[in-house]
Parts: structure tokens; C-alpha cells; sequence
């Protein structure tokens, strides 16, 4: 635990010293904030459901852009064997550095709280929605974190490592809009593997402890091949 917390804290350290955890954050909030304004002049309803949904598919695209360097940084600047050969344990490495990507995707929808505040303030939001809607959106950012992790771990390129990521991550999302071009038997099969129909859930206030169990198997599975990977390479 001990050597968890010094790599989420040197991770931390190193994402608040560099100018872009500050520039994704602020493109992260103004997306944020055209959704919650498009949502409530579209439809008309004082709600965060269209912006909750939307912000969802911009963290497949913010987030491997901010693991990218995790692992792929360490392999170029040579520090990965050292970091291999260390008495911290890969899982220790790997957790570490999935609860400091985490932490920061929890900075973010803080952010999004000013929303949160308007919506409270001009009208009667339901928190018990709100609050769901947040964890299935936390929920998403575990799974994408460790998609991310898993993509930054098998190269050395910062870039293809966070477009490994998306072009990862990408299917959980299109194959719930391929599901509308087919029957309803596989539309049915398709709902269960796409990321969409599981967060909706959320954001309708319901927690399911199946979308509980797609988001946790996600998150393990991706973690679990990181750390194949790492493993791999560690006795290379």
C-alpha cells in the first residue's frame, strides 16, 4: 500500500506540474459546459442527462491522450527497467498509476459541480439521479483509464500510445450504434458489450449491479493485460 501511494503521488506531482493536465482539463470543462447548454435549449428540460451522456464520449478521447505517457514515456527515457527492477511491485506500479489517472478524472468532474450549481439554483434537480449519473460517469473513467494504461504499455510513442487507446476504446462505443442496424435478438447481445446502454442506466438514477459488473470486469480485464504486458517485458 505504502509504494502504491508514493507512485499515485509522484504521478499526481508529475500531472500538476505539466501544462497539459491544465489544457485537457479546460478543454474538458468548456465541452462540458456546450453540452449543458445544448441539452437544456434542445430539449427544453432542466436536466444533466444530454451532457452527462456527451461527456462520456469526450473522455474516450480526453483520457488516452492523459495516460498516454504513463508507460510510454518510462520505455523511451529508459527509466522502465529501473522502474522494473525497483523492489515496487508491478501491481503496485500498475495501481498506482491507475488511481492517479482516476484522481485526476475525479478533478474533472468536480469541475463539471458549477453545473451541478446552476441546476440547483434555477430549478429542483433530483440528487439522487445526480449522483448516480456521477458514478457511472467515474465508473467509465476507471474503464477508460485502464484501456488507456493497457495502450501506453505496448509502445514506447507517446502519440500511438494515446490514438492505441482511442482506436481501443472506440468499439465500446460503436458497437451501441451498430446494434440499431440489426435484429432485435442481436441488438439485445450488442446492448450488453456497449458502454452506452450500461451508463444510461446510471443517468436514469437505476444502479444495476450488472452494469456494475460490465464497468469492474472492463476495468480488471484491461488491468490485467497491462499487467501481462508489463510482466513480459520485465524479463525481456
Amino acid at each position: 500500500m505504502t509504494a502504491t501511494f508514493a507512485i499515485l503521488k509522484r504521478e499526481l506531482l508529475t500531472y500538476f506540474v505539466s501544462p497539459l493536465a491544465y489544457v485537457f482539463l479546460g478543454v474538458f470543462l468548456f465541452l462540458a459546459g456546450v453540452f449543458f447548454y445544448l441539452g437544456i435549449a434542445l430539449t427544453g428540460e432542466a436536466s444533466l442527462r444530454v451532457m452527462l451522456g456527451n461527456v462520456s464520449i469526450s473522455l474516450m478521447f480526453v483520457l488516452p491522450m492523459l495516460t498516454m505517457r504513463h508507460f510510454a514515456e518510462e520505455q523511451k527515457t529508459g527509466t522502465f527497467e529501473m522502474l522494473m527492477t525497483s523492489p515496487v511491485s508491478p501491481v503496485a506500479i500498475l495501481v498506482g498509476k491507475w488511481l492517479a489517472s482516476l484522481t485526476l478524472c475525479l478533478v474533472m468532474l468536480l469541475g463539471t459541480g458549477l453545473f451541478v450549481a446552476i441546476l440547483a439554483y434555477y430549478g429542483d434537480p433530483d440528487w439522487g439521479v445526480v449522483a448516480t449519473s456521477y458514478l457511472g460517469l467515474l465508473l467509465t473513467c476507471g474503464v477508460f483509464c485502464a484501456g488507456g494504461l493497457f495502450a501506453s504499455s505496448l509502445t514506447d510513442d507517446q502519440v500511438a500510445a494515446g490514438m492505441g487507446g482511442i482506436v481501443l476504446l472506440m468499439p465500446l462505443w460503436l458497437v451501441g450504434s451498430a446494434s440499431s442496424l440489426v435484429g432485435e435478438e442481436w441488438q439485445a447481445r450488442l446492448d450488453h458489450l456497449a458502454l452506452l446502454p450500461h451508463l444510461r442506466s446510471f443517468t436514469k438514477g437505476v444502479i444495476d449491479t450488472a452494469d456494475i459488473a460490465y464497468f469492474a470486469l472492463l476495468t480488471f480485464g484491461f488491468l490485467f493485460l497491462t499487467f501481462r504486458t508489463l510482466e513480459s517485458r520485465r524479463w525481456r
